[in-house]
Protein backbone atom coordinates (compact mmCIF):
# COMPACT_ATOMS: atom_id res chain seq x y z
CA UNK A 1 0.00 0.00 0.00
CA UNK A 2 2.84 2.41 0.73
CA UNK A 3 4.18 1.67 -2.77
CA UNK A 4 1.05 3.26 -4.22
CA UNK A 5 1.92 6.68 -2.68
CA UNK A 6 4.48 8.74 -4.55
CA UNK A 7 7.04 11.03 -2.97
CA UNK A 8 5.29 14.03 -4.43
CA UNK A 9 1.95 13.04 -2.86
CA UNK A 10 3.72 12.36 0.46
CA UNK A 11 5.49 15.75 0.54
CA UNK A 12 2.30 17.57 -0.49
CA UNK A 13 0.36 15.88 2.31
CA UNK A 14 3.06 16.60 4.96
CA UNK A 15 3.38 20.26 3.92
CA UNK A 16 -0.39 20.75 3.78
CA UNK A 17 -0.94 19.14 7.19
CA UNK A 18 1.99 21.07 8.75
CA UNK A 19 0.71 24.35 7.35
CA UNK A 20 -2.80 23.63 8.57
CA UNK A 21 -1.42 22.71 12.01
CA UNK A 22 0.63 25.91 12.36
CA UNK A 23 -2.24 28.07 11.13
CA UNK A 24 -4.53 26.47 13.69
CA UNK A 25 -2.02 26.99 16.55
CA UNK A 26 -1.32 30.54 15.43
CA UNK A 27 -4.97 31.50 15.32
CA UNK A 28 -5.89 29.60 18.48
CA UNK A 29 -3.16 30.82 20.84
CA UNK A 30 -1.63 33.86 19.13
CA UNK A 31 -4.68 35.38 17.46
CA UNK A 32 -4.40 38.80 19.13
CA UNK A 33 -0.68 39.13 18.35
CA UNK A 34 -1.17 38.06 14.75
CA UNK A 35 -4.07 40.48 14.32
CA UNK A 36 -1.94 43.42 15.51
CA UNK A 37 0.97 42.27 13.31
CA UNK A 38 -1.19 42.12 10.22
CA UNK A 39 -3.32 45.09 11.37
CA UNK A 40 -6.52 43.13 11.25
CA UNK A 41 -9.15 44.41 13.70
CA UNK A 42 -11.12 41.69 15.33
CA UNK A 43 -14.69 42.49 16.31
CA UNK A 44 -14.96 43.11 20.07
CA UNK A 45 -17.63 41.02 21.66
CA UNK A 46 -19.49 43.02 24.24
CA UNK A 47 -20.50 41.43 27.51
CA UNK A 48 -23.74 43.37 27.63
CA UNK A 49 -26.37 42.84 24.96
CA UNK A 50 -27.13 45.66 22.52
CA UNK A 51 -30.48 46.22 24.22
CA UNK A 52 -28.71 47.30 27.42
CA UNK A 53 -27.53 50.55 25.84
CA UNK A 54 -31.09 51.79 25.40
CA UNK A 55 -32.59 53.75 28.31
CA UNK A 56 -36.15 52.90 29.20
CA UNK A 57 -38.33 55.15 31.35
CA UNK A 58 -39.66 53.02 34.18
CA UNK A 59 -40.81 55.63 36.71
CA UNK A 60 -42.25 59.07 36.44
CA UNK A 61 -40.39 62.19 37.51
CA UNK A 62 -39.82 62.59 41.25
CA UNK A 63 -41.94 65.31 42.81
CA UNK A 64 -43.00 66.12 46.36
CA UNK A 65 -46.36 64.99 47.67
CA UNK A 66 -49.15 67.49 47.85
CA UNK A 67 -49.11 69.47 51.07
CA UNK A 68 -45.38 69.01 51.56
CA UNK A 69 -42.59 71.28 50.57
CA UNK A 70 -39.83 73.50 51.81
CA UNK A 71 -40.55 75.99 54.56
CA UNK A 72 -38.52 79.01 55.59
CA UNK A 73 -36.42 78.54 58.74
CA UNK A 74 -38.47 81.17 60.61
CA UNK A 75 -41.61 79.03 60.32
CA UNK A 76 -40.09 75.83 61.72
CA UNK A 77 -41.19 74.93 65.25
CA UNK A 78 -38.92 73.17 67.74
CA UNK A 79 -39.51 72.13 71.33
CA UNK A 80 -38.28 74.14 74.27
CA UNK A 81 -34.74 73.68 75.47
CA UNK A 82 -34.46 71.09 78.25
CA UNK A 83 -31.45 70.35 80.37
CA UNK A 84 -29.86 66.94 80.01
CA UNK A 85 -28.36 67.06 83.53
CA UNK A 86 -24.84 66.61 82.22
CA UNK A 87 -22.33 69.06 83.55
CA UNK A 88 -18.62 69.48 83.09
CA UNK A 89 -18.16 67.68 86.42
CA UNK A 90 -19.87 64.50 85.22
CA UNK A 91 -17.36 61.67 84.95
CA UNK A 92 -17.65 58.73 82.60
CA UNK A 93 -18.42 55.32 84.04
CA UNK A 94 -15.38 53.41 85.20
CA UNK A 95 -14.56 49.93 86.45
CA UNK A 96 -15.91 50.64 89.95
CA UNK A 97 -19.31 51.47 88.44
CA UNK A 98 -19.20 48.26 86.41
CA UNK A 99 -18.29 46.26 89.52
CA UNK A 100 -21.13 47.89 91.45
CA UNK A 101 -23.64 47.13 88.65
CA UNK A 102 -22.56 43.48 88.37
CA UNK A 103 -22.62 43.05 92.16
CA UNK A 104 -26.14 44.51 92.33
CA UNK A 105 -27.19 42.07 89.60
CA UNK A 106 -25.71 39.23 91.68
CA UNK A 107 -27.59 40.44 94.75
CA UNK A 108 -30.83 40.61 92.74
CA UNK A 109 -30.19 37.05 91.53
CA UNK A 110 -29.88 35.85 95.15
CA UNK A 111 -32.99 37.73 96.36
CA UNK A 112 -34.93 34.44 96.40
CA UNK A 113 -32.00 32.13 97.25
CA UNK A 114 -30.96 31.54 100.86
CA UNK A 115 -27.47 30.15 100.16
CA UNK A 116 -25.15 32.67 101.81
CA UNK A 117 -21.89 30.76 101.27
CA UNK A 118 -22.53 30.38 97.53
CA UNK A 119 -23.33 34.08 97.26
CA UNK A 120 -20.10 35.05 99.03
CA UNK A 121 -18.01 32.72 96.87
CA UNK A 122 -19.55 34.13 93.66
CA UNK A 123 -19.03 37.65 94.96
CA UNK A 124 -15.36 36.85 95.62
CA UNK A 125 -15.06 35.55 92.02
CA UNK A 126 -16.61 38.78 90.81
CA UNK A 127 -14.10 40.82 92.79
CA UNK A 128 -11.24 38.70 91.45
CA UNK A 129 -12.42 39.57 87.93
CA UNK A 130 -11.82 43.26 88.71
CA UNK A 131 -8.45 42.74 90.40
CA UNK A 132 -6.63 44.24 87.40
CA UNK A 133 -8.42 47.52 88.18
CA UNK A 134 -7.47 47.47 91.85
CA UNK A 135 -5.66 50.81 91.60
CA UNK A 136 -8.83 52.46 90.18
CA UNK A 137 -11.45 50.88 92.46
CA UNK A 138 -12.04 51.82 96.09
CA UNK A 139 -13.29 48.47 97.34
CA UNK A 140 -14.42 49.73 100.80
CA UNK A 141 -16.62 52.37 99.12
CA UNK A 142 -18.16 49.75 96.83
CA UNK A 143 -18.73 47.40 99.77
CA UNK A 144 -20.45 50.18 101.77
CA UNK A 145 -23.00 50.83 99.05
CA UNK A 146 -23.47 47.09 98.45
CA UNK A 147 -24.05 46.35 102.14
CA UNK A 148 -26.90 48.89 102.19
CA UNK A 149 -28.37 47.44 99.00
CA UNK A 150 -28.01 43.83 100.16
CA UNK A 151 -29.66 44.54 103.53
CA UNK A 152 -32.87 45.30 101.66
CA UNK A 153 -32.66 42.65 98.91
CA UNK A 154 -31.03 39.53 100.37
CA UNK A 155 -32.97 37.09 102.58
CA UNK A 156 -29.87 36.63 104.76
CA UNK A 157 -27.63 39.12 106.53
CA UNK A 158 -24.04 39.60 105.43
CA UNK A 159 -21.91 40.95 108.31
CA UNK A 160 -19.27 43.61 107.78
CA UNK A 161 -16.52 41.09 108.52
CA UNK A 162 -17.80 38.70 105.83
CA UNK A 163 -17.42 41.19 102.97
CA UNK A 164 -14.02 40.92 101.29
CA UNK A 165 -12.17 44.22 101.72
CA UNK A 166 -9.13 43.45 99.54
CA UNK A 167 -8.61 42.03 96.08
Amino acid sequence: MLNAISWQQYLTAVITLSAAWYIYIGLRYYGAELATKFKVTLPVRSITPPVAGKIAVVMGAAKPDEGTGLYPAEELLFSAVASDDISEQTLPKGPSDDLLDEAKALINAYADNDDKSEFLSLFKLLIDKYEIFSDEISLPAVIRSLSEFSAVKLPFEVKESEWPLTF
